[in-house]
């Protein structure tokens, strides 16, 4: 028997289907193309131990694949011409633990040398030799065998359950995020001179009536100095994420000169800390003094309104501390991750007269920026329940 005739296919395709071999078109390439060099042909355990080589990865699959072979031979008709290049009669080989599904094993009749006709299979062999033999087709069997990979790869894919893991914080991503820090500038001149000033060279050229050095001034540099003043735990919990995007893309992609974080949790009142998990406090009036007066604040708390609830005390001790907060610092501002139809009737809604407080958006992200950088906004009139 030729081995093109062998029904490796469906060996491979069983060992990959069946019993869950991880095996690819590449281990399968292999074989044909060491047959096809005449590699693995000269007996039938050198065409086993050729596979086993290739396909096997542990002892277990070195048994399971000798076994499938074995089968093979017991169920492939006797031929006076069933050698490549003299394959010797099947070898009995040593049991193994590995369980294969039991079906019923039949003695099938050696055939005549001189006759040229292959003995029909018995009935109770049709099953065995479906599963073995490869089947009449046109498609040579290396594109046959890519197909069967994939199609194979495709019902996986169809069995097993999609998830996306999603990063992004909405309706505001990191992105955004960034585009909306890189406005909180406060631009001054410091440092070396290395920028030409055009103007003051081209009036000093006209006084000297020549170009003896060109006048150059510092360059811009973003003097802003930002405070972030997160809450933490209890009704926030949802808005870790948000808390920790906002911390990092200020920090890496805001281009400020320096950003402080601290944390608390619903309101502060005698310390900060600077761990999220609320460790490592920190007075807030040490925090005042460290900041100095030209940091802008922005507070990260739903004030109460994801809960849905109005807490007298928690507006009295908010609105000691913004009062403290604004002696302190210039510009100070609120984003809340709540939506603003949330707040009404909340503790939120109360808080939101005491100073701007804005909903987590790209709008809203932006009005408190604008508030930081000292320009008016109109936010009373976004939430006409406020007047």
């Amino acid at each position: 028997m030729k081995h093109e005739e062998l029904p490796l296919l469906n060996i491979f395709k069983n060992l990959r289907q069946q019993h869950g071999l991880l095996l690819g078109v590449d281990e399968y390439m292999v074989v044909l193309r060491s047959l096809q060099a005449g590699l693995g042909v000269e007996s039938r355990q050198e065409l086993e131990e050729l596979c086993c080589l290739v396909w096997a990865k542990s002892e277990q699959e070195n048994h399971l694949i000798r076994q499938i072979f074995e089968k093979m031979w017991q169920i492939l008709p006797t031929q006076s011409g069933n050698q490549v290049r003299g394959i010797p009669e099947p070898r009995t080989l040593p049991e193994s633990n590995i369980s294969l599904p039991e079906k019923p094993t039949v003695t099938k009749p050696l055939s005549d040398a001189s006759s040229d006709e292959k003995p029909a299979p018995e009935p109770s062999q049709v099953d065995e030799l479906a599963e073995l033999e490869s089947k009449p087709t046109i498609i040579p069997e290396p594109l046959q065998t890519v197909q069967a990979v994939r199609s194979s790869r495709q019902d996986r894919l169809q069995i097993r359950p999609h998830y996306s893991l999603l990063s992004e914080y909405f309706p505001v991503t990191k992105r955004q995020m960034k585009q909306s820090w890189r406005y909180l500038r406060r631009p001054v001149r410091e440092g070396i001179p290395i920028e030409l000033d055009v103007e003051a060279t081209v009036a000093k050229i006209g006084h000297e009536g020549m170009l003896l050095t060109p006048v150059l001034i510092p360059r811009l540099t973003n003097r802003t100095d930002l405070v972030l003043l997160i809450d933490q735990e209890g009704s926030m919990v949802p808005f870790h994420d948000l808390s920790r995007q906002l911390v990092e893309t200020a920090e890496r992609g805001g281009r400020l000169r320096q950003t402080h974080v601290f944390y608390f949790h619903d309101y502060a009142d005698d310390y900060l800390y600077r761990h999220p998990a609320l460790l490592d406090a920190q007075p807030i009036s040490e925090v005042m003094e460290e900041i100095g007066q030209r940091a802008v604040v922005l507070i990260v708390s739903d004030a109460g309104a994801a809960r849905g609830n109005f807490d007298q005390e928690r507006v009295e001790e908010t609105k000691q501390w913004i009062e403290q907060l604004q002696q302190s610092v210039r510009y100070c501002a609120w984003l809340n991750p709540m939506p603003n139809e949330y707040w009404r009737d909340t503790t939120a809604g109360e808080i939101a007269r005491l100073l701007p407080m804005f909903e987590m958006s790209r709008q809203g992200m932006n009005g408190a920026i604008s508030v930081l950088r000292g320009r008016y906004v109109a936010w009373e009139k976004m939430y006409s329940w406020l007047i």
